[in-house]
């Protein structure tokens, strides 16, 4: 287990992200593009949000991290489940680039959401998920195409928040720590690696040996994001 910037992020990260109306129209895509496939893998799964959302929909979940603390509340979202969720939800500790040996190699997704720009070997990591599709299944990706514009994200979404009157206390200060700590991850060139242009990602993903491209765009997070959804 790995104490990085992650460890002061888990602080305020579950008050904030799913407020954002640009997360939530990336998870509408992944939801849809999860559709219809049972497993799926929810690599570097930080606090579990797009686990949680995906076993409310359905879905066997198996979800790692290597950050105890957005781990920790990963597991905290397990254990509040129902009990018949909870069965088909697994959370351990473990990193993209070397799946955990538990991890099953017949998933029909994985889901990389905001992980490979922080993967110094994004092709290890993305030869790992390869090797934990079975035939037909999907790879979703979704990350930064450069580094991101993290003050356009925040005034876009505070101008909404402020017109749908959801800026209350509380989520001003979860931006406000939020913000600190997105700040130290942009500017330290140790902390965000690797970037993808959708082109660039699709092709990297041909290279390796997945057929086609389902979904690949540029839109999420006011442009700033690409997601790409590619069928092994």
């Amino acid at each position: 287990m790995q104490d990085n910037i992650w460890t002061d992020f888990a602080r305020s990260y579950d008050q904030m992200i799913p407020e954002l109306n640009c997360y939530q129209q990336m998870l509408r895509k992944i939801l849809r593009d999860t559709e219809g496939r049972r497993t799926v893998i929810d690599a570097g799964c930080g606090t579990g949000l797009v686990s949680q959302a995906l076993i409310d929909r359905g879905h066997e979940v198996v979800g790692f991290d290597n950050n105890a603390a957005m781990l920790r509340l990963a597991h905290d979202k397990k254990a509040a489940a129902p009990g018949e969720a909870r069965d088909r939800w697994t959370v351990m500790d473990g990193h993209v680039e070397r799946f955990p040996s538990a991890v099953a190699r017949d998933a029909d997704a994985v889901v990389l959401n905001n992980v490979l720009f922080y993967v110094r070997d994004a092709e290890s990591a993305l030869r790992e998920v390869f090797s934990h599709l079975r035939p037909g299944g999907v790879v979703i990706a979704t990350g930064p195409k450069r580094r991101p514009d993290l003050q356009k994200v925040l005034r876009h979404s505070i101008e909404e928040w402020q017109t749908e009157g959801r800026y209350t206390e509380a989520l001003q200060a979860a931006v406000a720590h939020h913000t600190t700590c997105a700040r130290k991850l942009t500017t330290d060139p140790g902390e965000m690696v690797t970037f993808f242009q959708v082109d660039e990602l699709v092709g990297t993903l041909r290279r390796l040996g997945y057929s086609r491209p389902l979904v690949a765009d540029g839109d999420d997070y006011y442009g700033e994001n690409y997601y790409v959804c590619m069928q092994k």
